[in-house]
């Protein structure tokens, strides 16, 4: 799962460490062609921006990257580039994903508590039921939304206070 979940955006990752004002990155084993901007991650966490221009290719599946311009920052070995890099996260928790995003985009809850194996929906209502209640709120506003309002009127025009001026004003 993580293997697959970490090819979703990860370009590769170093082997080396770089420091700043390099103008290559030796890399490991690249899921993606390398030319182009990458983000820069530390721990899954977005450090920075690099320009790959092109690559050269080294024993085993390594690669020498070469950058656009030198490296504005300094590197450790195990700095991943990408874009949008997943969580790292297990196979149960994308389960839990799953049933949030179909909660929040509006479908039958006995039809994700189907899909998700549960017996009935009330076990998939307790689970989620802090999802149910901003989900409730987003229903109810549709709702009001949807319902014609009457204007009220009034029967006769309401008198302001310049209306009763006196005549000698």
């Amino acid at each position: 799962m993580q293997v697959i979940a970490r090819r979703v955006g990860l370009c590769t990752a170093l082997v080396r460490p770089a420091d700043r004002g390099a103008t290559t990155l030796t890399v490991g084993r690249r899921h993606r062609p390398p030319e182009g901007a990458w983000t820069v991650y530390r721990d899954r966490e977005p450090c920075g921006e690099v320009t790959v221009l092109g690559c050269t290719r080294r024993r085993g599946a390594g690669a020498v990257l070469h950058l656009a311009g030198p490296l504005p920052f300094d590197l450790a070995a195990g700095v991943e580039l990408g874009d949008d890099l997943l969580p790292r996260q297990r196979l149960h928790g994308l389960r839990h994903s799953n049933a949030s995003i179909q909660i929040r985009e509006g479908v039958d809850l006995a039809l994700i508590s189907k899909r998700l194996g549960h017996s009935n929906p009330s076990i998939t209502a307790r689970l989620y039921a802090h999802l149910l209640r901003s989900t409730g709120q987003a229903v109810a506003e549709t709702v009001v939304r949807a319902v014609p309002r009457r204007v009220m009127r009034p029967s006769h025009p309401q008198s302001t206070h310049n209306d009763h001026r006196s005549a000698s004003e």
